[in-house]
């Protein structure tokens, strides 16, 4: 049986240049909404983004310029992040924040994760 844990905010900032890494997808996990998603679904999300061009929207409203994903990508090793451990295949986005406003609500932790807004199918398991 798959228990709920909570998911840690995991964001690494760079001050000078507006740029944040923050961790998308975790693989082999259980999410907060009690979804488990397996490190090759979590590849597969990762690359259907990267293929649908990593066009940024705000809030799931509306298509922006605010900011822009640098890189999306799969952790290859195992790493700390801060202090947090962060598993292989684990789907991180770098962004590089254009507004002065948005990066100040990164900065103060107002906005501390991102969503990848995807649809998927649902499959329920046996426990």
């Amino acid at each position: 049986m798959n228990e709920t844990k909570s998911v840690p905010i995991i964001k690494a900032a760079d001050e000078e240049l507006k740029q944040v890494l923050f961790i998308a997808m975790l693989p082999d996990s259980t999410d907060l909404h009690g979804d488990y998603t397996s490190s090759e679904e979590v590849r597969k999300a990762k690359e259907s983004f990267n293929k649908s061009q990593m066009q940024a929207n705000l809030f799931h409203d509306q298509m922006t310029d605010s900011f822009e994903v640098l890189e999306s990508y799969l952790s290859p090793v195992d790493f700390v992040l801060g202090d947090k451990f962060v598993a292989k295949g684990t789907w991180l986005m770098n962004l590089q924040i254009h507004d002065d406003d948005l990066w100040e609500l990164v900065k103060s932790g107002e906005i501390n994760g991102i969503s990848i807004g995807a649809v998927a199918e649902i499959e329920k398991v046996e426990e």
